[in-house]
């Protein structure tokens, strides 16, 4: 065989080997999606025997063991994603931490479980419906991992900053005087969605009018932020929590306020709203606006939040 020819049959050779290599990974990652864990098995050994620096094959192949309760083979496959790039840290301390389980080996698992919610792994209805974990729901450090790995998918509901303006949520009965005399300037209803990470603002006047706000913490500025919309006025404005004259905490953000309609003008102001808790569980919400670059303000809203009654509430 010449030199060319050689040549040529090489290529052919490595072009086979990697043909058959993919129709091997593609049966391999079938028999897995359909939960055939021994043919799993068989498959993904092949696949690694081959490409042994395939990540995602050795942790399919330790998954699919311990789907059959192979806690040591289990284990044998997962040690080859100590140094892993493409699976997540989190991932992999976790599938260690289920082997171990199965090998009673539980002081380790401990140890393993710690390591995983420690490194972002988040997936807390595996641990809820996992049945490897059934013997351990109990414990006081299976429920502070629950804690944890909770921790990592609602950082909102545990961390204080995302907890500043929550003496605004509730259902309101808008009035313009702390005594509540005079007719009722509307209703608010204000929530929390989005795991406790957004607060959401339903104005409903009583001259018909509407408006709506999302309000959130900014890891980017660091501040509270509000964008306000209602027909043709829109605001956005940021702040955060500071002490007024009297040396009470209040609610505190300053930004712009945008006028659609040209018979305002400027159509861009300076503008500020500051929320107050107050006795009894009552809120102010005093807004403020200025057409000289903040030189002069004046009101632009002054409403006191008064908890709706029953009624109210169920009529809406």
């Amino acid at each position: 065989m010449n030199k060319k020819s050689f040549l040529c049959f090489c290529l052919l050779f490595c072009f086979t080997f990697a043909w058959a290599n993919q129709d091997l990974e593609k049966q391999a990652a079938q028999q897995y999606s359909q939960q055939q864990w021994s043919d799993a098995i068989k498959s993904y050994k092949k696949v690694v025997k081959n490409k042994p620096e395939n990540e995602v094959a050795w942790y399919r192949l330790a998954q699919s063991h311990l789907q059959l309760q192979q806690g040591k083979k289990a284990m044998k496959a997962n040690k080859k994603l100590n140094q892993a790039q493409q699976i997540p840290v989190g991932l992999v301390h976790y599938q260690k931490a289920q082997a171990l389980a199965l090998m009673g080996k539980t002081k380790a698992m401990w140890q393993a479980l710690e390591q995983a919610v420690e490194a972002g792994f988040s997936n807390i209805n595996d641990l809820r419906a996992n049945s490897i974990w059934q013997p351990y729901r109990s414990a006081d450090k299976f429920k502070a991992v629950l804690t944890r790995g909770d921790q990592t998918v609602r950082p909102c509901m545990y961390d204080e900053v995302y907890q500043a303006f929550d003496f605004w949520l509730g259902e309101w009965e808008v009035y313009s005087n702390v005594d509540k005399t005079g007719p009722m300037s509307g209703r608010n209803s204000i929530t929390k969605t989005e795991q406790g990470c957004l607060i959401m603002e339903q104005w409903q006047g009583a001259s018909g009018s509407t408006g709506t706000s999302m309000n959130y913490y900014d890891g980017l500025q660091q501040k509270w932020v509000q964008r306000w919309v209602s027909g043709g006025v829109s605001i956005d404005y940021a702040g955060g929590l500071i002490d007024n004259k009297s040396g009470q905490e209040v609610m505190r953000m300053e930004g712009e306020i945008y006028y659609a309609s040209k018979q305002q003008q400027p159509q861009i102001r300076d503008f500020r709203g500051t929320w107050t808790p107050l006795d009894d569980g009552v809120v102010q919400q005093f807004f403020e606006e200025s057409v000289d670059g903040g030189k002069t303000w004046y009101s632009w809203f002054n409403g006191f939040y008064f908890p709706a009654k029953e009624e109210a509430k169920s009529d809406k």
